[in-house]
C-alpha cells in the first residue's frame, strides 16, 4: 500500500469542506486502487489530502492519486478554485525503523514538533 500526499492551495485560505475526504473518495474508479482518503485542512503549508492506494509501483500509485484528485477538483463545486501544488509519496518512519531494526540497525523516530525534522537526535 502506498500513501500519496496531494498538497493543495485553497483560494483566500478558505477551509476545505468538512466532507472533503468523501468527495475525493467518491471520485475513485475501478482500477485506481484507492482504499482510503484523509483530508487535513489545517496542515502547515496548506491543506493536504492523503490517498492510500494499492498499486504495483509507486509511479502507478502517484498517477492514480493524481487522477482521482483532479477528477474531484473538477466534479465538485465546493472544491472550485482549489489547485494542486504537489503530489508525492509520504515516508512513514515507523515502517522504515522496523525494517532497519530487523537488519540489526536502529534509527530514531523523529519528533515532528521539532524545528529540524532531519536532525538525528
Amino acid at each position: 500500500m502506498y500513501l500519496v500526499h496531494a498538497r493543495l492551495r485553497v483560494p483566500d485560505h478558505a477551509p476545505l469542506p468538512p466532507d472533503a475526504a468523501q468527495l475525493f473518495l467518491g471520485c475513485a474508479r475501478d482500477g485506481d486502487g484507492l482504499e482510503h482518503v484523509s483530508a487535513h485542512g489545517d496542515a502547515a503549508g496548506g491543506p493536504v489530502v492523503g490517498f492510500y492506494l494499492t498499486a504495483p509501483s509507486l509511479d502507478v500509485a502517484e498517477q492514480a492519486a493524481s487522477d482521482v484528485c483532479h477528477r474531484a477538483l473538477h466534479a465538485h463545486p465546493s472544491l472550485a478554485g482549489v489547485d494542486v501544488v504537489s503530489f508525492g509519496a509520504a515516508l512513514v518512519p515507523q515502517y522504515w525503523n522496523a525494517v532497519l531494526r530487523s537488519d540489526g540497525r536502529d534509527m530514531q523516530v523523529q519528533d515532528p514538533s521539532t524545528v529540524n525534522l532531519f536532525h538525528p537526535f
